[in-house]
């Protein structure tokens, strides 16, 4: 009974740390209980926790992608462009296209050239913003025709609708990983990638198929992300990357691969966006928030690398327990 204690309560610390976070800030603050900062803290945290889902499945397999950031910056540009002239539906379907692009171009020199994702990624990290730069010849381009802004700004019953998008892609996200073929692949991955080769699995092809995922969350992040500022910009979302990851670290997914939960990625997404509200309305300089979710972000890396390290500790004892045993009998 004890240990079925402790396996639910690391399951949800997450969402524990958040309920107190909540209650403090409710207690302490009451521009912070106001309905209206509880809902914007919903509709903030969807815009780059949707590219933290995709994200979750990255490093779920054991990989990151650090160009989340300037891939969103060039997705933004280009649907502005698109809007101005063409139809909407059919620059957000150019726009999906364009994410599965840039994610199959990551994840194909990834899996099939075998080039570390983070070269990989640390590449296209300049190249998707400087392609954003010559787009628009570092200018922002604007679009503000009044559907496309309730994309991003809008309710559906209070409901804030970039949210409703994030728990939409939340819940499909978490029963294909948890409820499918793939998300079995997906996780073995991480866990062993020469194990999922011996019964079968495509894992070239299957880790190609992630960055072309995390490409497709971030075309919709780029597009609710230009509709919430009616504009978008080459210079936008400078760390949007570190901000996704370390989104995906809080809610509990392992850095070494074959552990993680879609649903403690969104919790950790309106934590993170909470902490960044509170500063706020605290009026701490921007600075100082920088140096604040640096800290958070070493924080939630070393306590990755801890129960990494804990958890070899155990197997290892365990292991050596049962050689005892062995001997003995």
């Amino acid at each position: 009974m004890s240990g079925a204690r402790k396996i639910s309560w690391n399951k949800h610390m997450i969402l524990l740390l958040l309920l107190i976070f909540w209650a403090a800030m409710i207690i302490t603050n009451p521009a912070f209980r106001n309905v209206d900062n509880l809902l914007n803290i919903l509709r903030e945290s969807a815009f780059t926790g949707i590219t933290a889902l995709g994200m979750t499945y990255c490093i779920i397999m054991g990989d990151f992608d650090l160009s989340v950031g300037s891939m969103l910056a060039l997705m933004a540009v280009v649907c502005v462009r698109l809007l101005n002239i063409c139809n909407m539906w059919l620059a957000f379907i150019l726009i999906l296209i364009l994410g599965v692009i840039c994610g199959a171009f990551n994840g194909f020199i990834i899996a099939y050239l075998k080039i570390s994702a983070f070269i990989v990624t640390l590449g296209t990290f300049y190249i998707f913003r400087a392609a954003a730069y010559i787009i628009t010849d570092g200018k922002t381009v604007v679009y503000s025709d009044r559907f496309f802004m309730f994309l991003g700004n809008g309710s559906i019953m209070k409901m804030p609708v970039p949210f409703c998008v994030f728990v939409i892609l939340a819940a499909a996200a978490s029963v294909i990983l948890r409820h499918s073929v793939y998300g079995r692949s997906v996780i073995g991955m991480g866990n062993s990638p020469k194990a999922c080769e011996i019964s079968g699995i495509n894992t070239k092809f299957t880790k190609m198929s992630i960055f072309i995922i995390l490409g497709g969350f971030t075309a919709v992040s780029a597009i609710l992300t230009a509709s919430r500022q009616a504009s978008a910009g080459p210079g936008m979302a400078g760390n949007f990357h570190f901000d996704a990851i370390t989104m995906v670290v809080l809610g509990g997914t392992s850095l070494a691969g074959g552990e993680g939960s879609i649903f403690n990625t969104v919790i950790a997404a309106v934590f993170y966006t909470s902490m960044s509200s509170c500063m706020n309305l605290y009026h701490i300089d921007t600075q100082w928030q920088r140096i604040f979710m640096g800290l958070v972000l070493l924080a939630a890396f070393s306590a990755d690398l801890l129960k990494h390290a804990g958890g070899q500790m155990r197997r290892k004892r365990n292991l050596n327990n049962i050689g005892e045993k062995e001997e003995t009998t």
